[in-house]
């Protein structure tokens, strides 16, 4: 039996003042600061466990395109703005948004201002879409970063899925460059 276990970055996207209390309708800061440069730059990004015949689905419509069970972000389109309930949403209003990028394409110094804390997820799964995280999983080995926000928990964490050596490269350059670490958890 393998003790292998496999657990991604997680970084937390709110300040603790904010979490748990936001407007889940309104715009926040790391709709542009995270979001905005991931999505932009991603080769794929998706939303899982969307009813088509919800609120949130269809007023979110124009922005997505069905794909084998999940939807794909038509990256097109204006996704953020007049879509922040959509990345906002909790409770399992949706399932988890997964978005695949290439290391190359983003400057992971940048998005780390956007970040208030990054540690080890310990139970990955939890708040998360099974199909959604073996995506990442998947994605991670075949070299890609898989940024995984939560189903259960709005844009207060993201997960980010990302194979070795280059893990503890992030996670070290992360603890070094996130903006006054100790004290904006």
């Amino acid at each position: 039996m393998s003790l292998e276990y496999y657990m991604p970055l997680g970084f937390g996207l709110t300040s603790k003042d904010v979490r748990h209390y936001y407007d889940q309708y309104s715009p926040l800061d790391n709709h542009e600061l995270v979001i905005r440069p991931i999505l932009y730059n991603s080769e794929n990004a998706y939303v899982y466990e969307l009813n088509t015949d919800s609120e949130l689905y269809l007023n979110n419509s124009n922005i997505l395109i069905k794909d084998k069970g999940k939807f794909k972000f038509d990256t097109s389109k204006e996704c953020i703005k007049g879509h922040e309930y959509l990345w906002n949403a909790q409770r399992r209003t949706r399932g988890s948004i997964v978005i695949v990028c290439d290391a190359n394409r983003i400057d992971l110094r940048s998005i780390f201002a956007g970040c208030f804390w990054v540690g080890i997820a310990g139970t990955p799964n939890t708040g998360q879409t099974l199909t959604a995280t073996k995506l990442c999983k998947k994605e991670a080995n075949n070299g890609k970063l898989a940024f995984c926000f939560s189903a259960t928990n709005g844009l207060e964490t993201m997960l980010l899925y990302v194979a070795e050596p280059l893990r503890s490269t992030i996670l070290k350059d992360s603890l070094n460059h996130l903006p006054d670490f100790i004290n904006r958890r």
